[in-house]
This record gives structure tokens, sequence and C-alpha cells, in this order.
């Protein structure tokens, strides 16, 4: 959003013909998967440290444990939690 935000400005300021944006605020988001301790990236990298321990399921499993609750838009019902999707 930061990053759109100067670029719209940019326009402005070079006199650009251009129709400003709304963006939505996706924070929540990128914490989601780049968060330090509990973000998606974070738990892949744990995961592959286990080795042949390690397949989708127990990525998946990881991945629901740990996230959600710290994003209010991660969801899974009981059978794709099942179903490891």
């Amino acid at each position: 959003r930061f990053v759109f935000k100067l670029e719209q400005q940019e326009y402005k300021r070079e006199g650009i013909n251009w129709e400003f944006i709304e963006f939505a605020d996706n924070q929540d988001i990128l914490d989601l998967i780049d968060k330090k301790h509990g973000g998606i990236l974070t738990i892949l990298d744990e995961q592959c440290m286990l080795g042949m321990r390690c397949n989708d399921r127990t990525f998946v499993s990881a991945v629901y444990d740990k996230c959600k609750s710290s994003s209010d838009r991660f969801q899974a019902n009981t059978k794709q939690k099942a179903q490891g999707k």
C-alpha cells in the first residue's frame, strides 16, 4: 500500500494525468506470510528442517495451528483441516 501511494504522489508531482486509487491495507496478509515467529514462510522453514518427518499434512497442520488465531482472514473448516487442504 505504501509503495502504491508513493507512486501516485510521484505521478501527481510529474503532472501525469492519473486517477487516484484507494488501496486496501493488506499488512495483515503480509504478516501472515512473513512474520518472524509463526508466519507461513517461517513454518515452512521449520518443516523443511524436519527432513523425512515432514510432508504436506504436517506442514498444513502446523500452519493451521500457528496461524488460525493470528489473522481474521485465515480460515479453514474442520473438513478442510482433516483433508489437509
